[in-house]
């Protein structure tokens, strides 16, 4: 074709991207440069996808760890949630066992107050427990049972005046009753007196109506008489009756009376056999207590006696530190390590040995300051054994004790200590006098001996206060057992724990080293004023006769040997109990049979009496009856006899009958004088009553008084022998109260111990939970951070996503351009070479083969697979008004003339699409909106696609705005 051809887009398959011109000079030339930029713009677009997916593939790399990072910052949320639950929970657990430590420390507080209560009131009766406040004490009791003796007797005679007062009240009350039963039987003869008045002044009248009232009375009363007789009959025959059965039953009282005086007979004899036999047993069971009372206390001793265990490798110990003082290359250094060595083994000492307590000796009360001879010998006696078990071990001689040595003991004391007032061991402990050498070697010079002592604080005890220590003085009244046992812990405590003192007053007690020790031995024990004990040692030989009369010295052999002496006395006791036993049941029993037999007396005694009485109570009862219908049946007569009177009145003159009135009116007179003298007579029986009943209350208020004095005085006597008891046992109750102090305060301790463990244990775990509060608080802080970087990581993935979307599109449309680019090209590179199909080949206008064209099913394939078919040459010039609508044109191909040859109208669908542009590059494009390209006489093919208006294949793919 020679004519110049405008190449025109068709329809909806036009696409491109907005906003891009392509103009093409040459043909050939435009095909290889739109190739070209294709595979520029592809190769461009691969580098693009794979950066614009590799940062989706990033963000999405982001998403994925931010949302690692929220599920463990999750997960580490919940783990400190839950370690902070945990943590709280045991705080508050913790915090009821403080409270209720804290309770235990309040209740082991009032316990300890109460015990040093108790002790301080313990002590006080400790130290008014002197011989004379006993005595006083013993005295108020002898006084007071004697006031208790006097209520007694107080009481029993008030309850006599009580018991006479009631029998006047008795007295009285009878009284009153016979006066009133006299009243009441005058009031009846002023009513018969007055029924006689109203006869005789009725007969006087002459009333037909009152004689014949009077025949009726005069009936009646005959007939009461008659019936009088009749009760009065069978009556007598209940007297009769009664009298043969009060007889009969005062027969049987006396049978059952004489059976009781012989069952008593029977039961004194018996009794006096009980009662000899119950004092034979009693004797015997007081032997068996008495023996088994030695038994027991033997077993005592035996079980409490008292030794001294050495640790082990003791001996060998403090032999090495002695004779390291005689090694020719004696130093310092060694007798220290030695000391240490030994000091080291003797402190186990102090664990194995423990005082025993012996329970006669705690009630044997000692003034410490004023030993007896006696006491201080018991204990000398007593220290003297346990030094010896100790010197036995060693192999040294043991020691004695004997009168002199008891004697010169306290003598030493009294005179190098308490007379000169020298306190070894001062107020502060530290700053006493410490021994009287210059006066123990002056006694022992004056006595042909030597004189070795060890002292101890025993008795005596510092405390410490503001001014350091301080001295607390004991109380000088202590048991026997107190005394023994400050010894024994003087004895541990020179063995044991006398690394300070170099041992000195071990080898003292064990008769080693020299300066120490002095062969033979004699001691004894002494304590002085201020509580110090004393143990002093004095050398024997010929110069001197201290050895003279030593005394025994216990061990345990001789105690055993005591045991089977008192144990066979007591199995003696114990074979004569068992037989006084049995002859005692024997009596006993013949006893209780007789009782047995005295109730059953008794008790008939009790029925036979109760049944005499009965039949006395028939027979009284019966003659009173009898006697009260005879008296009736004489008053009836004599109703009957007036009754009669009364009648033959009717027929006598007037003047008998107004001397009858007249005489009748005097007697009623009369009788009514009678009744007011028998009421008066009541009257006065009645206060005579009133009298008696007060003066009965009165002395029953005195025996209540009496009885209240007497319940005083019985509790007074309670308190006195309380007191007695209490000052008889001050050692033993001081000592109980002591150890309640001790126990309770060890248990405060304890209590205070535990509590400050709970609370330390509550501080920690209280600071604890405040650390995992705080975690679970940067656990939320975290958690909140990972899930902001979360929602950030997705919104930078969507929207890497969103831009890979988009250059996916572009890419896609640029491609389809480029590919309706290429076909157009090829069209109209067939068109222009004429290519065709021939022999199943395209070919061109040449019949030439065209290289890379194909046939498939009858049509022309091009080099990049597209079919290639001819069309009508027609142009569609496209513009676009100002409001980016697309108005398409339709343009023909006309002759030379001018006619129109063929026309041809094609719509083209409006798309928009947003296009970011420049200010610039939007006015050129509104330019060149105006007017599109026309065709005409120029060779050249322009194609124009212009604005946001542009026919685009972006409606082919769906692609929609991106919505919120």
């Amino acid at each position: 074709m020679n004519k110049k051809q405008v190449l025109s887009l068709t329809g909806a398959a036009l696409a491109t991207v907005a906003g891009v011109s392509v103009a093409n000079e040459d043909v050939n030339a435009d095909v290889k440069t739109t190739t070209g930029n294709a595979q520029t713009q592809q190769v461009q677009s691969q580098t693009a996808d794979q950066q614009a997916q590799a940062k989706v593939d990033s963000a999405q790399a982001n998403v994925n760890s931010a949302s690692t990072a929220v599920s463990d910052a999750q997960s580490q949320l919940n783990s400190a949630s839950a370690a902070n639950t945990a943590a709280q929970g045991a705080v508050s657990d913790q915090q009821k066992v403080v409270d209720s430590a804290q309770a235990n420390v309040n209740s082991a507080s009032t316990v300890v107050s109460d015990a040093q209560a108790s002790e301080s009131n313990a002590q006080k009766n400790a130290d008014q427990a002197t011989p004379a406040n006993i005595q006083k004490a013993q005295d108020a009791i002898v006084n007071q049972e004697a006031q208790i003796s006097k209520d007694t007797d107080a009481i029993n005679d008030a309850n006599k005046a009580v018991s006479d007062a009631q029998s006047t009240v008795n007295a009285a009350q009878k009284e009153v009753n016979d006066a009133t039963t006299a009243r009441d039987n005058q009031q009846k003869n002023v009513d018969t007196a007055s029924d006689t008045v109203k006869n005789a002044q009725a007969i006087l009248d002459n009333s037909d109506q009152a004689k014949k009232q009077a025949q009726d009375a005069l009936d009646k009363a005959n007939q009461k008489v008659a019936d009088d007789t009749v009760a009065v009959n069978n009556k007598q025959t209940d007297v009769n009756n009664a009298t043969k059965a009060k007889k009969n039953a005062d027969e049987a009282l006396k049978n059952a009376n004489d059976a009781q005086t012989s069952a008593q007979k029977n039961k004194d004899a018996k009794q006096a056999i009980a009662d000899e036999a119950s004092t034979a047993l009693a004797d015997a069971n007081a032997a068996v207590k008495d023996a088994q009372a030695k038994v027991d206390a033997i077993n005592d001793k035996l079980a409490n006696f008292n030794t001294i265990t050495l640790p082990a490798g003791y001996k060998e110990a403090l032999n090495a530190y002695n004779v390291s003082f005689s090694d020719d290359n004696w130093s310092k250094e060694k007798s220290d390590s030695l000391s240490k060595q030994l000091e080291a083994i003797a402190s186990k000492g102090n664990k194995l040995n423990t005082y025993k307590h012996n329970k006669e000796d705690e009630n044997k009360i000692v003034d410490f300051n004023n030993l007896t001879q006696e006491e201080a010998k018991d204990l000398a006696v007593y220290y003297a054994a346990l030094v010896n078990q100790v010197r036995n071990a060693f192999g040294t001689d043991k020691v004695v004790v004997t009168p002199s040595s008891v004697k010169f003991t306290l003598q030493l004391i009294k005179e190098g200590y308490n007379e000169v007032n020298w306190d070894a061991f001062g107020e502060h402990m530290t700053d006493g006098k410490n021994h009287n050498f210059q006066y123990l070697r002056n006694y022992g010079d004056n006595h042909n001996t030597t004189v070795l002592e060890n002292m101890y604080g025993g008795l005596t005890s510092w405390g410490f206060g503001e001014d350091g220590l301080y001295k607390i003085t004991p109380n000088n009244n202590q048991t026997m057992d107190s005394l023994k046992e400050t010894l024994y812990e003087g004895l541990v405590g020179y063995l044991f724990d006398d690394a300070d003192s170099g041992w000195g007053h071990a080898n003292t007690a064990l008769d080693l080293s020299v300066g120490h020790s002095m062969g033979k031995e004699a001691m004894a024990i002494g304590f002085d004023k201020y509580g110090y004990s004393h143990s002093e040692y004095y050398r024997l030989d010929n110069n001197n006769n201290i050895a003279a009369d030593a005394y025994q010295l216990p061990d345990i052999s001789m105690i055993q040997e005591e045991l089977d002496k008192v144990n066979t006395v007591l199995q003696s006791t114990k074979a004569d109990q068992a037989s006084k036993q049995k002859a005692n049941d024997n009596a006993q029993n013949a006893l209780s049979s007789a009782n047995q037999v005295l109730v059953v007396a008794q008790n008939d005694v009790k029925d036979k009496t109760a049944a005499a009485q009965k039949t006395n109570d028939n027979l009284t009862t019966a003659q009173n009856n009898l006697a009260t219908l005879q008296s009736q049946l004489s008053a009836d007569q004599a109703n009957q006899k007036q009754a009669q009177t009364t009648f033959d009145s009717f027929d006598a003159d007037l003047a008998t009958k107004q001397a009858n009135l007249q005489k009748a009116t005097d007697s009623l007179k009369a009788e009514q004088g009678r009744l007011a003298i028998a009421q008066a007579d009541l009257d006065n029986a009645n206060k005579a009553l009133s009298d008696a009943n007060n003066n009965l209350a009165q002395k029953k208020q005195v025996v209540e008084n009496d009885k209240e004095a007497l319940k005083a005085d019985n509790d007074k006597l309670v308190q006195l022998q309380n007191n007695l008891s209490a000052l008889q046992n001050a050692p033993k109750l001081l000592a109980a109260a002591k150890e309640q102090v001790a126990t309770a305060q060890n248990a405060l301790a304890d209590a205070q111990e535990a509590y400050n463990v709970a609370n330390d244990k509550l501080t920690s775990l209280k600071q604890t939970a405040a650390g995992t509060a705080t975690n679970v608080s940067k656990a939320q802080q975290a958690l909140a951070e990972a899930k902001n970087n979360e929602t950030a990581a997705k919104e930078a993935l969507n929207q890497a996503q969103q831009a890979l979307t988009e250059l996916q599109q572009k890419e896609a449309l640029a491609k389809q351009v480029a590919e309706e680019q290429a076909k157009l090209v090829a069209e109209k590179e067939a068109k222009d070479n004429g290519y065709h199909i021939e022999n199943s080949q395209v070919v061109d206008a040449k019949g030439n083969s065209v290289q890379g064209w194909t046939v498939k099913n009858g049509q022309m394939i091009d080099p990049n697979n597209k079919v290639i078919e001819q069309a009508a040459s027609e142009t569609i010039n496209i513009s676009v008004n100002n409001k980016g609508e697309v108005k398409p044109q339709v343009l023909a191909n006309t002759k030379s003339n001018g006619d129109v040859k063929e026309q041809t109208k094609k719509t083209v669908a409006v798309v928009s699409t947003t296009t970011v542009q420049t200010r610039e590059q939007y006015k050129q494009q509104l330019k060149s909106n105006n007017q599109l390209p026309q065709t005409g006489n120029d060779s050249n093919t322009i194609l124009s696609l212009a604005g946001v208006a542009m026919v685009t294949m972006l409606g082919l793919f769906g692609i929609k705005k991106r919505e919120y």
